[in-house]
């Protein structure tokens, strides 16, 4: 059963879930020519964020939008606020899953850890130009027959 917290900050407005889904409440707003107008709540369709992949919602508060990282709204709901000097780190199922199982606050070398560990680049998973996906740079040097080190200089940028 999914369970559902106000995003802090937007309380009244916006709510997420321990399943990392954003929804609008219903409410009644100010049309713009005087009258109330009432808003549906609708759950959001998150998007790019970032070139990591993480996803973000866009959020309106009195007549101001700001784009917010699904992963970090989760966190502050459900866990509390982002101790100094810890960032929010994805678990073994990637940056696309922001349910509060598998995400957690560390500092920046563990996320790094989690990288090396998850077989990701940059928080993504390995694509090859012909569209082939490997859930890890691991994977992908086992079925090419590249080494690790050859797969990742490629993915970063640094040999073609």
């Amino acid at each position: 059963m999914e369970r559902w917290r106000e995003v802090a900050g937007y309380e009244g407005l916006y709510e997420v879930s321990d399943l990392g889904h954003v929804r609008s409440v219903d409410r009644v707003v100010r049309h713009h020519r005087g009258g109330p107008k009432n808003l549906v709540g609708k759950v959001l369709r998150p998007g790019p964020n970032d070139r990591y992949g993480h996803l973000g919602v866009v959020l309106c508060k009195e007549g101001n939008q700001r784009s917010v990282a699904v992963h970090r709204i989760v966190m502050a709901a459900w866990v509390g606020p982002c101790p100094e000097g810890q960032e929010v780190r994805h678990g073994p199922n990637g940056v696309a899953d922001n349910s509060i199982s598998n995400l957690c606050y560390g500092t920046r070398s563990q996320n790094n850890l989690d990288k090396r560990r998850d077989g990701t680049v940059n928080g993504r998973r390995v694509k090859c130009s012909d569209g082939v996906e490997f859930t890890s740079l691991h994977e992908a040097a086992e079925d090419s027959g590249c080494s690790y080190q050859n797969i990742w200089s490629v993915c970063n940028g640094k040999s073609t």
